[in-house]
């Protein structure tokens, strides 16, 4: 995969989560990162984003959460995903 991977991407939803409440296969994000997270638990992958190749960008496990965009610079999106998790 190349990496850094910087820029705006979608999310694929592969798991219904009230953290991803009311997004869609439209919903983008803010990326900037080095690195690739790959979750061995499907059951806690909750969105994957393409990027030349598929790779986990948010997880769950329990109530520990993470994300491999930036809810803070991702606008509209990233203030629904912060409202999603303060709501949980």
């Amino acid at each position: 995969m190349d990496v850094p991977h910087m820029g705006w991407n979608n999310i694929n939803i592969m798991n219904n989560h009230p953290l991803l409440k009311g997004f869609d296969k439209k919903s983008y994000f803010y990326f900037l990162h080095s690195y690739t997270f790959y979750c061995k638990e499907k059951e806690q992958i909750l969105t994957s984003t393409d990027y030349h190749g598929s790779f986990t960008s948010s997880f769950q496990n329990n109530n520990i959460y993470g994300v491999q965009f930036h809810p803070e610079k991702s606008h509209k999106c990233g203030v629904r995903l912060l409202e999603n998790f303060a709501s949980i």
